[in-house]
């Protein structure tokens, strides 16, 4: 007769929750503190700020998500979705999926708004150096804090210059500073049915009284 330990591993071993928070687990160990501040950045619409603050590693948005029931043993999509983004697509594997998969499932179950992708996009095109010309033309608008590409979009975003509707800015600083990323936005604008946009020309909000 087994044991009562002995049960009791055999049942969590045949809990189909625990099992997936074992693997859950497991992905979180593979990613790096970058990875984790990717993350937070693509959940931001659906993780309040103060929670994300709070979220020091995977596990924290894994338990955020699946309190809300957008991550499920039943259906982690919304993980692989996340993991594809951040390209670790090597860690796919773990909740049964592959990348060919992913991308062949994507437009019709994302969860990642358009616009949130593509300031993901952006983000990861801005140099150091990029960033800091993007800071210089608006200084009179920004705080005088430590930026990153991502928290500078976030806070652009916080503070209405920018929006699903009105990528205008970014327009302005990408065609002036960083060309390159002009083709993620024309096809986001693409996406989104918005105008193209002809010529660079670049306009800065107003500057704070």
């Amino acid at each position: 007769m087994a044991s009562p330990s002995q049960r009791f591993n055999s049942t969590l071993g045949d809990n189909r929750q625990v099992n997936f928070r074992k693997k859950l687990l497991i992905i979180n160990l593979a990613l790096r503190d970058r990875d984790v501040e990717c993350l937070k950045f693509l959940c931001q619409d659906y993780i309040t700020p103060r929670k994300l603050e709070k979220c020091s590693k995977a596990l924290d948005i894994f338990e955020y998500l699946l309190q809300q029931e957008l991550l499920s043993a039943e259906d982690p999509f919304f993980l692989a979705e996340l993991l594809y983004t951040i390209q670790q697509e090597v860690l796919l594997q773990h909740i049964g999926y592959t990348k060919e998969q992913v991308q062949s499932w994507l437009h019709a179950r994302r969860r990642v708004s358009h616009f949130r992708n593509l300031l993901y996009e952006l983000s990861e095109g801005i140099t150091s150096e990029d960033l800091k010309s993007m800071i210089f033309l608006l200084r009179g608008s920004l705080p005088n804090v430590q930026m990153t590409s991502r928290s500078f979009l976030t806070y652009l975003e916080k503070q209405a210059k920018i929006g699903e509707d009105n990528v205008t800015l970014l327009e302005n600083l990408c065609q002036y500073i960083v060309p390159k990323l002009m083709e993620k936005l024309d096809k986001y604008k693409r996406e989104a049915a918005l105008p193209l946009c002809k010529k660079a020309v670049f306009l800065a909000p107003q500057e704070k009284q």
